[in-house]
């Protein structure tokens, strides 16, 4: 007959081994219910990212199956062993996660969605002890369990610490189109009706954004950042006669500049009294494309005559027009135009120009006069344009023949960040978050690395439409709307371990 001690260690592992049953059936069911949203979380791990497709399946099938081995008694001392091995690896993983991890991701579904990562982390070791306790009471060979249970401690977060760097290691050189998200990176503080959808961001600084509008060009509408102030300002050029159809307003204060490259010209002022003087009026230098370097200074994109194939160049303005092209920068892959096709930076503070293109995943850095400094890469993998363009004999001229695929939609640039609205949803990442909102991935162009993505949510079904950094604030045009977001500490303290290099030549 059994003593009521041998009873009683057997009830103790009876509790303890439905317990976990009940843990790990119910973490798998809640995986297989919501698994989109399970890899899409396990992509958002510094320590797992690479391995997302392997490491959901192999989770499920291993929570399922110590499951089946605790149900049976010939099976059960296994499967407090490996129960135990499993929260070992678990709080590993946790402790990782908050100690040494570049960022903290989302949680992991079902109970754990629940908790805190703290949290987490105390409810892991107290399953971790009791099945150790378990494993103790059930074996009776105590020294050998003993040794294997510390073996156990020490293997299983070696094997943690040894994904994380390997990881890291793969995310860096294979680049997987794997986003991270930080959360409460970006908030969003302020908004304004613009009562129009015409307006574009035409520049600012750290007390005023202005805006420029589509529909009446020579019209400037200006908020403080707080969007509280508003002015309204009215461009006198010096001249007007011109047949203008594409006018571009830059404001880098205290000047201001109205630029239109089908003309072309090219006026600059004072935004004291916002009254234009003309700079520029030539019919030899068309141009499609300006940003501002200097007072003296503007980059441009344009066609060169013979091949009609878009080139960048710089217009000085010292004491003569002087053109210079920097003919090597953009890289024809298919017809020089429309695979050329991007947006044009310039900061600063930085003295770096920023070339983007629309149609691969690829961006230019040159310095201020034109000289390449790399070609760095976006995080997807469209590395050559899909595009297909036709060309029509009668009239000389190139069309595109089919809806293009974009990639890099709008952008902007402050300091050593560069801002890009992705078209293109990466790998385990949530389809519903396309339809409701737009994705931005930051960039650091000083160091060439990928840093993590944001959203920017629609409104109304309007996506965002135009993009302005000033400080440590993001405004966004979304519809006739003008929001305001506060990026998060995570903007300017990049921790060294997030490193993706996106260089490819230099």
């Amino acid at each position: 007959m059994k003593s009521y001690s041998t009873k009683f260690k057997e009830v103790v592992v009876e509790i303890i081994s439905v317990l976990l049953v009940l843990l790990f059936v119910y973490s798998a069911l809640s995986k297989v219910l919501e698994f989109q949203n399970f890899q899409a979380q396990l992509g958002q791990s510094p320590l797992l990212s690479a391995y997302t497709g392997f490491i959901s399946y192999a989770v499920l099938i291993v929570e399922f199956t110590i499951a089946l081995l605790l149900a049976f008694s010939k099976t059960r001392f296994i499967g407090l062993l490996s129960s135990f091995l499993l929260m070992v690896m678990f709080t590993a993983y946790i402790i990782v996660i908050l100690n040494y991890s570049s960022f903290v991701p989302c949680s992991c579904g079902g109970i754990l969605e629940k908790l805190g990562w703290k949290h987490h982390l105390i409810f892991n070791v107290v399953f971790t002890i009791l099945a150790a306790t378990a494993c103790l009471i059930c074996t009776r060979n105590k020294s050998k369990t003993i040794f294997g249970l510390i073996s156990i401690t020490i293997v299983a977060p070696t094997i943690i610490v040894a994904l994380y760097i390997n990881s890291e290691n793969t995310m860096h050189r294979e680049n997987p189109f794997i986003r991270r998200f930080i959360q409460g990176s970006s908030t969003k503080i302020a908004e304004v009706d613009l009562k129009s959808n015409s307006l574009y961001f035409a520049g600012g600084d750290n007390s005023t954004i202005y805006m420029g509008d589509n529909k009446a060009p020579l019209h400037i509408t200006a908020f403080d950042t707080i969007l509280k102030v508003k002015h309204q300002y009215k461009i006198q050029l010096e001249r007007e006669n011109f047949p203008f159809s594409a006018v571009q307003v830059r404001v880098t204060p205290p000047y201001f500049y109205l630029m239109d490259g089908t003309v072309p010209v090219i006026y600059k002022g004072n935004i004291v009294n916002w009254k234009a003087q003309l700079i520029m009026h030539s019919n030899n230098y068309y141009f499609s494309k300006a940003e501002i370097i200097a007072p003296d200074k503007i980059a441009f994109r344009a066609q060169e005559l013979k091949s009609s194939n878009n080139v960048l160049g710089i217009f000085t303005f010292s004491y003569s027009l002087q053109v210079q092209y920097a003919p090597n920068l953009l890289q024809k892959q298919i017809d020089g135009f429309f695979d050329t096709d991007g947006m044009i930076h310039y900061d600063s503070r930085l003295q770096k120009l920023v070339y983007i293109y629309y149609y691969r995943n690829q961006f230019i850095v040159a310095d201020k006069n034109g000289n390449l400094e790399y070609r760095g890469n976006t995080i997807d993998t469209t590395s050559k344009a899909k595009l297909k363009v036709t060309f029509i004999k009668e009239t000389g001229q190139r069309k595109i023949a089919s809806r293009p695929s974009t990639v890099n939609q709008l952008t902007a640039v402050s300091g050593n960040l560069l801002f890009i609205n992705s078209k293109l949803i990466g790998r385990f990442e949530s389809k519903k978050m396309w339809k409701q909102a737009a994705i931005v991935d930051v960039y650091d162009i000083e160091r060439n690395i990928y840093l993590f993505s944001i959203y920017i949510y629609d409104v109304n079904g309007a996506k965002v439409q135009s993009m302005l950094i000033s400080g440590n604030n993001l405004f966004a045009i979304i519809g006739h709307h003008v929001h305001k977001y506060r990026l998060g500490k995570d903007f300017f303290n990049i921790p060294k371990a997030m490193i993706y290099n996106t260089k490819q030549y230099k």
